[in-house]
C-alpha cells in the first residue's frame, strides 16, 4: 500500500464556523444504523474541530469533506471506530508537525472493514500507533495515540473513512457515528460531544 500525497490536513479556523451542519444531501445514514462509534472510550468528553463540508482542506468538493478532526489533548488514546484489520501504519514521523508528501499525514494507522471502505486515523505522535500491521480490532480496541504530526497546527485526531483507494486523493464518504451525545448527524464543527456507550 502506497502513498502518494499532495497536500491532506488539517489547520485552524475561525469559530465563526462553530455549528456548521455538514454537507448537505450527501446521504448520510441515519445514527441507529451507523457502523461506526466515535474512536474515543466511552464517556470521553471531547470537541470537535473542523468537521464536515466546513473549511480549509475540508471544505466541500475536497478529499477530505467528509473528515472530522477531535480536539483531545496530546497522548490521548483513540480505538477503532469500527471492527476491520490493520491494512497501514506509518509511525516514523516526527512527533510534531512539519513534511511534506507522505509527512503531511504524520503518523497514521489505517483499518479496512472488509466491504470496501477503509478508516484512516492520523498525526499520532512518533511511535504513537499500539497495534501491528495485520492485526484484526474490535471496535473500541486501541489503536493510538492522539498527536501533532504531519501537516497538524494542534493535537487532535484526523478521521475519515474513504472508499476504495487510500491514496490522496482518496474519496471519502459521509458517515455518523452511533453513540455521539447529543446525535447529530453529522458532527458539527467546534461542537461538544460525549462519547455513549454502545
Amino acid at each position: 500500500l502506497v502513498l502518494s500525497i499532495i497536500g491532506a490536513a488539517c489547520s485552524d479556523e475561525p469559530t465563526s464556523l462553530a455549528g456548521a451542519e455538514g454537507c448537505p444531501e450527501s446521504g448520510y445514514s441515519p445514527v441507529d444504523q451507523s457502523d461506526y462509534v466515535i474512536p474515543f472510550t466511552v464517556g470521553t468528553e471531547l470537541f470537535t474541530g473542523l468537521a464536515n463540508c466546513s473549511a480549509s482542506f475540508h471544505a466541500a468538493g475536497n478529499p477530505d469533506e467528509y473528515a472530522t478532526d477531535f480536539d483531545l489533548p496530546m497522548g490521548t488514546p483513540f480505538v477503532a471506530a469500527r471492527p476491520g484489520v490493520v491494512a497501514f501504519i506509518q509511525e516514523d514521523q516526527p512527533s510534531l508537525g512539519g513534511g511534506d508528501g507522505e509527512a503531511v499525514l504524520g503518523n497514521v494507522v489505517f483499518v479496512a472493514h472488509g466491504d470496501g471502505t477503509t478508516a484512516l486515523y492520523l498525526h499520532s505522535p512518533l511511535d504513537g500507533i499500539t497495534v501491528e500491521l495485520g492485526e484484526t480490532v474490535a471496535a473500541g480496541d486501541t489503536l493510538g495515540l492522539v498527536g501533532a504530526s504531519g501537516l497538524a497546527g494542534y493535537p487532535h485526531l484526523h478521521f475519515i473513512v474513504v472508499e476504495g483507494d487510500t491514496s490522496f486523493p482518496y474519496r471519502g464518504v459521509p458517515m455518523t457515528f452511533r453513540n455521539a451525545s447529543p446525535p447529530d448527524v453529522p458532527l458539527r464543527t467546534y461542537a461538544s460531544y460525549t462519547v455513549d456507550p454502545y
